[in-house]
């Protein structure tokens, strides 16, 4: 549900959470939720996260830092 509030669709949804399978769901959800604040969209976060799966495993306070560099640097707004 938190998932789909965020724009994710059922199968992507699917597909995030089967992403590093020993995680927490909270813990791909948070993942997810910063890279959808720089912009990005659900399906280009989940492929992304698809890619770079380690992103998952990073501290939710780490990839939070990451995402305020990125945002520091100009990327913002999915560009």
């Amino acid at each position: 549900a938190a998932l789909a509030a965020r724009g994710f669709s059922q199968e992507q949804a699917r597909r995030l959470l089967a992403l590093q399978p020993r995680l927490g769901p909270e813990h791909r959800e948070a993942a997810a939720a910063q890279l959808l604040l720089l912009g990005l969209s659900a399906e280009a976060s989940l492929a992304l996260l698809e890619r770079s799966p380690a992103l998952l495993r990073l501290p939710a306070e780490r990839l939070r830092e990451r995402a305020e560099e990125l945002r520091r640097l100009g990327l913002d707004g999915g560009r």
